[in-house]
């Protein structure tokens, strides 16, 4: 070691050793270079010489959640939901609704949740494979990894996931906007409600209906009604339903879809008309200063289609749900001679809060069976229209088949409010039909029900 000291520091080298030295340490800060990113991309070197590993999400299993969830649940969740699912944290994190349990194993309750399942409809819930990667991520009890994903894909990862919506098959031209409502910071879910008059000038047809989120941090879902008289454009709390004489026109929740119309018809727009948008609002995570003014989007035209659509309820409105008891009826309505082949191209089955299944079904005079509507579990905060192009002719039959589960301790019956329950299986069908009398609810007013065998 002493002999070397006189020819590090008393002789110069020359320009060859220079240059070596000079590499050598290039290359010795370079390792130390890559040792210090390893060594940050997995933890500091603990006591004892030993190095944690950071806790990231397997990249497998962080494909499944950025694909199917976390259009809702992303880092800063949307349409209301209460908790991110993006990193491991979140996933390892105390569960909001029951903190004896973490997050991960609500999500694999969730998944195969029949009744409440995670996505919730119209997104699809997962198929096998993504399924079995998130069961066994968490039968394992959800180890970290130390992966860096590039980048995401699912087997389902072309589907809009969870939260996002189809294109627009037109361009809104009317917008149904109420004045500015704020959410209250303590409030975690409300009802609001407030009314739009369109008078067009000359008539008009709607060919398009497209939800118009402003808000999409506490935007849970929506709805639309035509309404026999003025709403106040004022938003206020509401009870839910649309009051008496109000007829659905269109329901959006987070990965739905809007309703458009066949080339052939349009919904009539014409003189003065009523309409109500109806917004739930969930802000479970109690954020102050949020306000929103959603609403929905038309596409209007004056170049009018040839027949005008409508949209008519089959179902019933006379029941009443027992105390502490199930009710499930079948409505069966036969087509009357008197009536036109109409072109059903849209179902949009309807209850409230009690219900548990609803199901419209054609039974043609000949022919197989159609199905106009299955929401099989049923769920209140995931109703939408469905595509069911068919024709329903005199002499054949609807069938509605609805489900109840009422845990009160008084009994429910049909009602405009969300307390109360409803059993309507909506379809819009062209030509309108004028035969009179006439109205939209007369199907469901003119069912036969029986209790369900």
């Amino acid at each position: 070691r002493a002999s070397t000291r006189p020819m590090l520091t008393g002789i110069a080298p020359n320009r060859s050793v220079r240059l070596a030295i000079a590499l050598a340490l290039a290359f010795g800060l370079a390792l130390a270079a890559c040792s210090s990113g390893d060594t940050a991309s997995t933890g500091a070197t603990g006591a004892g010489g030993s190095t944690p590993t950071a806790k990231n999400l397997p990249c497998d299993v962080s494909a499944v959640l950025q694909a199917q969830c976390q259009s809702c649940h992303g880092a800063s969740p949307t349409y209301g939901s209460p908790m991110p699912l993006a990193t491991y944290a979140d996933l390892t994190a105390p569960a909001k609704s029951d903190a004896t349990k973490l997050v991960y194993e609500l999500v694999g309750t969730r998944i195969h949740d029949d009744a409440h399942p995670m996505p919730q409809a119209p997104n699809p819930r997962l198929d096998a494979k993504d399924a079995a990667t998130l069961d066994a991520w968490i039968a394992a009890k959800a180890p970290s990894s130390s992966e860096s994903c590039s980048g995401s894909s699912s087997s389902t990862s072309a589907s809009t996931g969870a939260g996002g919506s189809a294109p627009q098959s037109c361009t809104p031209d009317l917008k149904l906007r109420g004045e500015a409502w704020t959410m209250p910071k303590d409030t975690g879910d409300i009802y609001t409600c407030f009314g739009v008059d369109v008078t067009p000038g000359q008539k008009k047809q709607i060919v398009g209906i497209y939800p118009g989120v402003d808000n999409a941090t506490i935007v849970h879902h929506m709805l639309l009604y035509q309404m026999p008289s003025t709403v106040s454009p004022t938003p206020a709390e509401c009870m839910g339903g649309g009051g008496q004489g109000a007829r659905l026109l269109a329901v959006w929740a987070p990965g739905g879809e809007g309703l458009a119309m066949p080339p052939e018809a349009g919904l009539p727009l014409d003189g003065t008309q009523h309409y109500m948008v109806q917004i739930h609002y969930s802000n479970l995570n109690h954020l102050d200063g949020q306000t929103d003014k959603s609403g929905f989007d038309l596409c209007t035209t004056t170049e009018l289609r040839p027949n005008d659509a409508d949209i008519m309820a089959f179902g019933t409105m006379s029941f009443s749900i027992p105390a502490h008891a199930s009710l499930d009826v079948t409505c069966d309505l036969q087509v009357p001679a008197k009536f036109p082949a109409v072109h059903a191209f849209a179902g949009m089955p309807h209850m409230h809060k009690l219900g548990t299944a609803i199901s419209a079904t054609l039974l043609p005079a000949s022919g197989p069976n159609v199905d106009l509507g299955t929401r099989a579990p049923w769920s209140f905060d995931a109703q939408y229209w469905s595509n069911d192009a068919t024709t329903i002719s005199p002499g054949d039959t609807v069938r509605t088949r609805c489900q109840w589960q009422n845990p009160g301790d008084t009994p429910v019956s049909f009602g405009e409010k969300t307390s109360d329950e409803m059993c309507f299986a909506f379809v819009a069908y062209w030509p309108k039909i004028e035969t009179n009398p006439w109205s939209w609810m007369l199907p469901a007013l003119s069912s036969k029900c029986s209790p369900t065998p």
